[in-house]
């Protein structure tokens, strides 16, 4: 929102100028964050498993799959957004705005996680939130004006948001104790890989076919991914043991 209404203002420039004062002040807040001990490593005799033999797990890879669509539908929609809103001649301020108030309802409907907790499984919410955000890209392209687009993302960050506490819940539940660090890791490798990947395919499947055409592709890879999340409740104790 800030740097919306900074380019608005004063242009490009200085909006940069403004948000490179973020990492400074993280570079300077972070002398004082304490520096932990580095453990010594436990001598084994035996040789410690790979961790791509966690991908046997049939559960596991599809987590991770699930987990990849939701990555790509909130990279798919921090990119798309300002293409869509200059195409209908929104300003800067409002764009960002409407970045803001995503933003806002991620970090909101975090609250409601432990009501949905003792009410829903995992799959469940994942599965729902996956339908929810197919509905949402299937009508974003129709949006003319701020406000319309401005409630789209508002359901979509409910949507999000709500789903990677359930993630890393279902994370722990289908790996075993032991190696909870290594499938996490992966799951981090899954995310960056895509952040890094997808905005190149979204680039060149928006320049041939539309920027519209990104929202509904996304859309419904998101809905057939929720079959699979739908099924990652099934059995979770026997997948742990896996």
């Amino acid at each position: 929102m800030v740097a919306g209404a900074i380019i608005d203002l004063a242009g490009f420039r200085a909006a940069f100028a403004v948000l490179m004062l973020m990492p400074l002040a993280a570079l300077f807040w972070a002398r004082g964050v304490p520096v932990e001990a580095r453990a010594e490593p436990v001598a084994t005799l035996t040789r410690p498993p790979a961790s791509w033999e966690l991908l046997r797990s049939p559960a596991l890879r599809h987590l991770l799959l699930v987990n990849w669509l939701l990555s790509a539908s909130w990279d798919v929609h921090t990119f798309v957004l300002p293409i869509l809103g200059h195409e209908r001649g929104l300003s800067a301020s409002a764009i960002g705005a409407i970045l803001g108030v995503y933003a806002l309802a991620v970090a909101s409907v975090r609250f409601a996680i432990p009501l949905l907790a003792h009410r829903l499984s995992e799959s469940q919410v994942v599965a729902s939130a996956m339908l929810a955000t197919a509905l949402v890209f299937a009508i974003y392209p129709f949006t003319r004006s701020a406000w319309p687009m401005a409630i789209c993302a508002v359901l979509l960050g409910m949507a999000l948001g709500s789903v990677q506490p359930m993630i890393m819940s279902m994370l722990h539940h289908i790996t075993p104790p032991q190696r909870h660090g290594e499938a996490i890791a992966l799951r981090s490798m899954t995310i960056n890989f895509s952040s890094s990947l997808m905005p190149l395919l979204f680039g060149a499947v928006g320049a041939a076919l539309g920027v519209a055409s990104l929202f509904w592709l996304m859309g419904m890879a998101v809905a057939a991914g929720s079959v699979p999340a739908r099924r990652l409740g099934a059995a979770p104790a026997e997948a742990a043991r896996t």
